[in-house]
């Protein structure tokens, strides 16, 4: 009986061996190691830069089969990614304040597991890259700025960002450790004074934009300013 006991033991172990081993494998296998990535740009090739902090600049992909959207938000620097797709065949768009040149776009990640795709798309208002005018002060800088509405629309809203946080908005705000200063823009070019900064610090200052009757937000390109000591 002792030996047949023994028996037992060993086969109840080797059954669960395997079974931990199938289970392994099982994750290992389960194969989330399709990829996409890209930028978003304008018909001249300039980036649409997005707000990683929001919704506002989604590229969403659909798996055949599936219900929901697999979404990417679009960086600061007009660029998404995703790494962890599963290995079937998707279409991919962009949602937003533009309207998209390109159609969607239809992959199959089943033999190609590594795509780069740019989407060009026409932001409902393009917003120029702001300049620094002259040489910032301790605690203030001049800054000119442009946009210009696209399709029809009209800007309804028009907000300068500059703050010590890389890629401000609306909602980056200031605390014990950072600081925001937001302008809001009368015109739809011009230059405009921001005040209340700290001298010897770097900001970083971006444009946002909105359109009538839009939920987000058209932004440009980020620049930097960097305050000189005071005298």
């Amino acid at each position: 009986m002792k030996i047949l006991d023994k028996i037992k033991s060993l086969i109840f172990c080797l059954i669960f061996l395997l079974l931990i081993t199938g289970c392994q494998k099982l994750v290992t296998d389960f194969g989330f190691d399709a990829a996409i990535s890209g930028k978003v740009v304008d018909q001249a090739g300039n980036i649409v830069p997005g707000d990683i902090t929001s919704t506002n600049l989604l590229v969403k992909a659909l798996g055949d089969g599936d219900k929901v959207t697999m979404d990417m938000r679009v960086k600061g620097d007009g660029t998404y990614q995703n790494n962890k797709l599963f290995p079937k065949k998707y279409r991919i768009w962009v949602t937003g304040p533009m309207t998209m040149v390109n159609d969607t776009l239809r992959v199959d990640f089943t033999s190609d597991k590594d795509i780069v795709n740019d989407f060009v798309v026409i932001p409902f208002i393009t917003v120029d890259k702001p300049a620094v005018v002259g040489s910032p002060a301790a605690t203030s800088a001049n800054v000119s700025y442009g946009m210009t509405a696209n399709s029809g629309k009209t800007v309804s809203k028009r907000e300068l960002y500059c703050s010590t946080n890389p890629y401000p908005n609306a909602s980056t705000g200031s605390g014990p450790f950072y600081n925001t200063v937001k302008v809001t823009l009368s015109t739809n070019s011009g230059t405009a004074a921001v005040t209340g900064l700290t001298a010897s610090t770097t900001y970083y200052l971006r444009i946002g934009v909105q359109a009538t009757g839009a939920t987000g937000m058209n932004y440009s390109e980020q620049i930097t300013i960097a305050t000189p000591a005071s005298k």
